[in-house]
């Protein structure tokens, strides 16, 4: 199994660059080193991009970013949380990738900056990420968006959190989130699956710096199964999903796996596994054309998902 052409080509630029050793490096240094990084240019047009601050989890503002990719007076909303091990990871690093979901899906995006690891352990960024949705949900009128067409999505830890938003609304009874779109998930702290063992090496995402993500977010034992959600028991009710995976990354199994579990759970799941990608691939959705039509795929099979909450299942 190698990394797609196109995909190593473009890492290529990066191949000198410093390392982001979470295992020996704190994490204010490795951020130092991420805001150096060459991310991809802004340069997908919107109609409006606005700075916005919200409440988030702990009653505290919380910044975030609406994309509007049309002049449209109530468009369907994604509330999108951005990777990083829920350590690293800013609304700039991400902000190529939330244009281009936002052009795509036609659709409005609201990306969350929520409070960071290891700073803010767990429940710290799921409860910012809960209440970052259910704002946008209350404050749809004023941006423009459609509440009744509301999904969350997210890349990585961000996915983790975009599934833990289900969760929650599930536990409150609120059925507010239709969809959900996860790219390469977090989904088991028990790092145990065969894809660690096969890619625990590979560039973007090692199985140590994975192991010093879980120590940072959640550094107390056990982990909570709203963090480690594959260890979660009733997935039933959940919003449909579109699961994307990466052929080459640790995450991959973990990630398939829990998109078994909903559909068992009665749960409308479309899976994509990305042959040749790497943890991370979707970040170079607007550089590399491979990646692109990955997006464009797992984009085509949200919208053919039907809307709503799943039903129920008896266990």
């Amino acid at each position: 199994m190698q990394i797609h052409p196109e995909l190593a080509a473009m890492l290529e630029a990066f191949k000198d660059a410093p390392p982001m050793d979470f295992v020996n490096m704190p994490v204010p240094e490795i951020r130092k080193l991420m805001a150096q990084m060459p991310f991809p240019p802004a340069d997908l047009p919107m109609h409006e991009v606005r700075e916005l601050s919200m409440t988030g989890g702990a009653g505290q503002p919380m910044k975030a970013r609406l994309y509007r990719p049309d002049d449209v007076p109530a468009a369907p909303v994604m509330v999108f949380f951005h990777g990083g091990g829920w350590c690293i990871g800013t609304l700039d690093s991400h902000d190529s990738l939330c244009r281009h979901l936002a052009r795509l899906l036609s659709m409005n995006v609201v990306s969350v900056d929520y409070r960071l690891a290891p700073e803010h352990v767990f429940p710290a960024a799921q409860d910012d990420a809960y209440a970052a949705t259910r704002w946008v949900a209350d404050h749809a009128a004023q941006l423009h968006c459609d509440a009744s067409q509301l999904m969350v999505a997210g890349d990585s830890a961000g996915g983790n959190l975009a599934i833990v938003s289900c969760l929650r609304a599930k536990e409150d009874g609120w059925d507010g989130i239709q969809k959900q779109l996860l790219l390469y998930p977090v989904c088991d702290a028990r790092m145990d699956s065969q894809s660690y063992a096969m890619f625990g090496q590979i560039p973007m995402l090692t199985s140590e710096a994975m192991a010093a993500m879980w120590r940072h977010y959640h550094p107390g034992s056990p982990v909570n199964a709203l963090a480690s959600v594959a260890q979660y028991e009733d997935l039933t009710g959940l919003p449909p999903a579109v699961m994307v995976t990466a052929e080459l990354d640790i995450l991959r199994d973990e990630g398939e796996a829990f998109a078994q579990r909903m559909q068992q759970a009665g749960v409308p799941v479309q899976s994509i596994r990305a042959q040749g990608m790497i943890h991370g691939f979707a970040s170079f959705s607007t550089l590399v054309k491979a990646v692109a039509q990955s997006l464009e795929q797992a984009c085509q099979l949200l919208e053919k998902l039907p809307a709503g909450t799943a039903v129920s299942v008896a266990q």
